[in-house]
C-alpha cells in the first residue's frame, strides 16, 4: 500500500505531497480542484510499464490523441519542456516507485508518421513549435529492500493510423490496479463476475446488492456476454437497465474483488447512487477491501457521500486509523491539502463544518 506520493508538472498539478496515506483516502473539492488529475497520476504510477495508462486516463475524460499537440494536456501549464514527476513510496511490499513522463521527439521513432494529416503549425505554451513532439517517453525505476534500483524505459507515440507503443520487454508488474471506466463497463463487468462465480464468491456480492434492490434473486451471464439479472419477473433483465445505482454498486465491488492486494481509484464514487444507499456503498466497500487487502483511492463532490464514508468506517470499531479524508484547495493556483483523520471528519460533522 502505498504510504507517500509526490506529484510533480501533471496536468494542474505544480508540486504536491500526499503524506499519511490510509487504505481508504477519499479526496474532496470544489470542482477542477485537482480531484480526478491526483487519482490518474496514482494509476499511472501504479501500472509504469503500460504506455497506454496516460491514454486510458485521457480517453476517459473525453481527450484523444490526434495531433501532436494533444500530448501537452498532460503536463502542467501544457509546459513540455518541465517533465512531469510521479514519486511513489510503498509499505507492503517496501519498494520506492519514480517515474518521469517526457516528449518523444518523431526523430526518435523507427518509422515516424509523415505528418500528410497533422497540423504542424500549433505552438505551445512558449511559443515553441510542436513539430517534433510524436509522443511520451516515460521513464521508471522501482527500488525494493536491500536490492538495486531497477530502470526501464517506454514509449507511446502517435503513428500514420494508430497509436503505436514500446513498453519495457523484462519488466513484470507486481502491483494490481484497477480504475473503473464508464466507457467500458458493459464490456469489464461480465467478464469481472465471470471471475467471481469461478471462485464462488458471487453469493457475498448478490447481499450486497439485495440492500439496494430487495426484488433481485441472482445474476448470470448469458449470450454475447451480456450480464443478466433475476428480478423475479417471467424473463431475465439486462442488468445494464435495471438502474444506474444496482449497476454503479456492482462495478466498484467487482474492481475491489479483483485487485487483490492492490490499488482501486474511484472517481465520483457517489454518482448513481441515491443518498440513502452512499452508506450501505461504503460499508461494502470496507469489507471487501478489507478482505481482499486493497487500498483505496476515491473522489466525491458530495457531503452526503463523506458522512457516509464516516459512518460506514464507525460502524466497523476499527482501531488501526484505516481511513483519511484529503480536502483540496487552490490558492493563486497552488494546490494545497488538508488531511482528516476519523476523529476530525467527526467532529467536523458534528460541528457542521465545511470539509468538502
Amino acid at each position: 500500500m502505498y504510504e507517500k506520493i509526490k506529484i510533480e508538472k501533471f496536468r494542474g498539478i505544480d508540486n504536491l505531497e500526499l503524506n499519511n496515506l490510509r487504505q481508504f483516502n477519499l479526496f474532496v473539492g470544489k470542482n477542477n480542484c485537482g480531484k480526478t488529475s491526483l487519482l490518474e497520476s496514482i494509476y499511472i504510477i501504479s501500472t509504469p510499464a503500460n504506455p497506454f495508462s496516460s491514454i486510458l486516463v485521457s480517453n476517459v475524460r473525453g481527450h484523444y490523441i490526434t495531433q501532436p499537440y494533444s500530448w501537452t494536456v498532460f503536463f502542467n501549464k501544457m509546459d513540455i519542456e518541465s517533465p512531469i514527476r510521479l514519486t511513489g513510496e510503498i509499505s507492503k511490499p517496501k519498494e520506492t516507485r519514480t517515474l518521469t513522463i517526457k516528449t518523444l521527439p518523431w526523430k526518435s521513432v523507427v518509422q515516424p508518421p509523415t505528418y500528410e494529416t497533422l497540423d504542424l503549425s500549433q505552438k505551445g505554451s512558449r511559443g515553441e513549435p510542436l513539430d517534433e513532439i510524436i509522443g511520451l517517453r516515460i521513464e521508471f525505476s522501482i527500488t525494493k529492500k536491500r536490492r538495486k534500483k531497477q530502470t526501464y524505459e517506454s514509449k507511446i507515440w502517435l503513428g500514420k493510423d494508430k497509436l503505436e507503443s514500446d513498453p519495457p520487454g523484462n519488466y513484470t508488474e507486481t502491483l494490481k490496479s484497477t480504475f473503473p471506466n464508464p466507457m467500458t463497463r458493459l464490456r469489464d463487468m461480465p467478464t469481472w463476475f465471470n471471475e467471481v462465480l469461478i471462485r464462488k464468491q458471487d453469493e457475498k456480492i448478490l447481499e450486497i446488492l439485495k440492500s439496494v434492490e430487495p426484488r433481485l434473486i441472482n445474476l448470470s451471464i448469458g449470450a454475447e456476454n451480456i450480464l443478466y439479472c433475476d428480478m423475479g419477473f417471467t424473463k431475465r433483465l439486462p442488468l445494464s437497465t435495471a438502474g444506474e445505482g444496482l449497476n454503479r454498486l456492482l462495478y466498484i465491488i467487482l474492481a475491489i474483488y479483483r485487485t487483490s492486494g492492490g490499488v482501486v481509484l474511484i472517481d465520483e464514487i457517489e454518482n448513481g447512487l441515491h443518498y440513502s444507499t452512499q452508506e450501505i456503498l461504503w460499508e461494502a466497500v470496507f469489507e471487501a477491501a478489507i478482505a481482499f487487502d486493497v487500498q483505496v483511492f476515491a473522489a466525491t463532490h458530495s457531503y452526503e457521500n463523506v458522512k457516509a464514508f464516516n459512518a460506514a468506517y464507525e460502524k466497523l470499531n476499527d482501531k488501526g486509523d484505516k481511513i483519511r479524508l484529503f480536502r483540496i484547495e487552490t490558492k493563486k493556483d497552488e494546490i494545497h491539502l488538508i488531511d482528516f483523520n476519523h476523529e476530525m471528519i467527526d467532529m467536523a460533522i458534528e460541528r457542521d463544518w465545511e470539509v468538502r
